[in-house]
């Protein structure tokens, strides 16, 4: 359960910026529909593996939502002319603290990087959650070579290491946690 004070849906939420300038509405919900484009894109951003994973993610979310059981994760694409362009969500573990919120699949099309998109993506989806009432956003990532860009791409926007689990992949790299307060550049 969110915060009651400020718990919106994030429809209403990107309602009430309409009026307002943000970068925001730029984001669409996902739908069911993008699965195989977005699996793509996350195949490409990091690797097939990480797709394959993405696209059971996909799968077992998307079943929720038609029974009407909510997962706890939201999903939002960034659309492009031809094709999607990004990827990011929220994923609140409702046995968690009510004001903590996870990003659940973060992925960017490679051909975009280093122009600033990224920064636009996490912001954006960092806005949804400050306007959901979440105050402490965390970040999963990994010590393995593979993973150090998006290591440094998140201190580089202000997330900080909170943690690590030793030996949590089978190749024995480590889980990193990253955190970020969201009351701070709110």
């Amino acid at each position: 359960m969110r915060p009651a004070q400020k718990q919106r849906s994030p429809a209403a939420f990107d309602q009430s910026l309409s009026g307002g300038i943000s970068l925001v509405p730029c984001l669409r919900p996902m739908v069911e529909s993008d699965i195989d484009s977005v699996v793509n894109l996350i195949a490409r951003a990091m690797n097939l593996d990480e797709g394959n994973q993405a696209r059971d993610t996909f799968a077992f979310h998307f079943s929720c939502k038609r029974y009407g059981i909510d997962d706890g994760r939201t999903y939002y694409v960034l659309p492009g002319p031809a094709a999607l362009k990004g990827i990011a969500g929220l994923h609140h573990y409702h046995w968690g603290p009510q004001e903590n919120v996870w990003l659940a699949w973060f992925a960017l099309d490679p051909s975009l990087h280093g122009q600033g998109l990224g920064k636009f993506l996490l912001e954006a989806v960092a806005t949804k959650a400050r306007g959901l009432g979440f105050t402490k956003f965390f970040i999963e990532t990994y010590s393995t070579p593979a993973f150090a860009r998006a290591r440094a791409f998140y201190q580089a926007q202000g997330f900080t290491q909170a943690g690590s689990i030793h030996s949590y992949l089978p190749d024995g790299g480590n889980m990193v946690v990253f955190s970020k307060d969201l009351t701070i550049d709110a």
